[in-house]
């Protein structure tokens, strides 16, 4: 790698980690889905599939605050098969170490395992 890389990678890099340390400041968009995600945090059994968005940006600002132990708490209550329906929630419910709610189905998928017929 030729020197001017190496200088121009190590700039980017410190750049990153600048950044990084910012406090993060949520668009009104996304202010919006804060705002419902704090009315479902307490009852996240009427979340629905039209959540998921909302359930997925709540879940994002829990992670960068290190609230794992919610996260979990809300996954496990949460609809059978929702967290596995959208990898967003699966991945933050599997990082955080969600019990039932994350756990792999049979079929390889994250859900709440084989849903009875």
């Amino acid at each position: 790698m030729s020197r001017d890389a190496a200088q121009t990678l190590r700039r980017v890099a410190e750049l990153r980690t600048l950044c990084l340390r910012l406090p993060h400041l949520p668009t009104e968009a996304e202010a919006a889905l804060l705002r419902r995600f704090d009315a479902l945090a307490g009852a996240p059994e009427a979340v629905t599939a039209g959540d998921v968005e909302v359930v997925a940006a709540g879940w994002r600002r829990w992670w960068r605050r290190g609230e794992a132990d919610r996260l979990r708490a809300m996954a496990d209550r949460l609809p059978p098969g929702l967290v596995g329906s959208d990898r967003r929630l699966a991945s933050y419910a599997l990082a955080a170490g969600a019990g039932a709610a994350s756990a792999p189905t049979a079929s390889g998928s994250l859900g709440r395992g084989p849903q009875s017929t």
